[in-house]
């Protein structure tokens, strides 16, 4: 935190510079003719600045655990790219498209009699399926003179959220089978009872947000930027009804049985911070 507070402190001073030398400007050039502010046509890129910060940091510190790889902007794994209208307006798109999955395997004691044996152990796993896809268009204008220039606008996003987990159990339920309580690995939400979960499915997610945004950047070499920005709206998110399979024994043999779970819904309306950083944006 120090760090970027250095940082941010540092660009104003040269932001205050600057700009008494550029005021009045409409796109300064730099030394070797190169335009410091984006032109029409031109496409930008926005990326965390703090990996990049750090990387520094620890470099002067001589800390080994260092890495300058990029991050996303907002923390969600959303691309964000800008294509430039004018030299003071453009359009910005969000974008990801994301799928996945986990898989969890834990070792339990064997279930057998008369006794069980500590030492054999069988495998309980959980695989857990995800796909995220998010899509979002905005305006943004901007206005100043010199390198620093303030920007507003705002935006719309739609996204989907889907989720699909099963389970596979070591010790099978039979006449002799104990207790799932002691002979089923708990993986959160897996145990119910004298039940265990076999299948969630259709776990989805339906949201949708409007959202207006004002922020700074300073330009402090040609079409590089560093950054920030705040902004408010409201976000109205649906959780779908999803089916649960379960299986038990109910005295006689092995039961199966499918439950519709019910969903929900909420909503938000508040400021955020975007990335809670500083980012840094490439024109080109």
């Amino acid at each position: 935190m120090r760090k970027l507070t250095l940082l941010i402190l540092s660009c104003c001073f040269f932001a205050i510079a600057y700009a008494q030398d550029d005021a009045g400007s409409v796109n300064m050039l730099s030394k070797r003719g190169e335009f410091i502010l984006p032109e029409a046509g031109n496409i930008g890129l926005a990326i965390d600045a703090v990996p990049i910060v750090n990387y520094f940091g620890n470099a002067a510190n001589g800390n080994a655990f260092n890495t300058g790889a990029f991050n996303f902007v907002d923390g969600t794994n959303t691309i964000i790219g800008k294509y430039m209208l004018t030299e003071s307006s453009d359009v910005r798109v969000k974008f990801r498209f994301g799928k996945g999955r986990t898989k969890d395997v834990e070792y339990i004691t064997r279930d057998s009699l008369p006794v069980s044996d500590p030492l054999i152990k069988v495998e309980d796993i959980e695989k857990a399926y995800f796909s995220n896809y998010t899509i979002g268009i905005g305006y943004e204008m901007s206005r100043g003179k010199g390198r620093v220039q303030g920007y507003y606008g705002a935006e719309v996003f739609v996204q989907y959220v889907g989720g699909h987990n099963t389970y596979e159990y070591g010790n099978q339920i039979t006449a002799d089978f104990t207790s799932i309580a002691n002979n089923t690995t708990n993986f959160g939400t897996n145990k119910n009872g004298n039940r265990r979960v076999l299948e969630n499915k259709g776990m989805n997610t339906f949201g949708f947000g409007l959202r207006g945004f004002i922020g700074v950047e300073y330009f402090f070499t040609p079409k590089i930027s560093i950054g920030g920005e705040f902004g408010w709206g409201p976000g109205i998110f649906k959780d779908s009804d999803f089916t649960q399979t379960e299986e038990y024994w109910d005295g006689l043999k092995v039961q199966t049985e499918e439950t519709k779970v019910a969903g929900g819904s909420s909503w938000a309306l508040d400021t955020d911070n975007s990335s809670g950083g500083v980012f840094l944006t490439f024109y080109f």
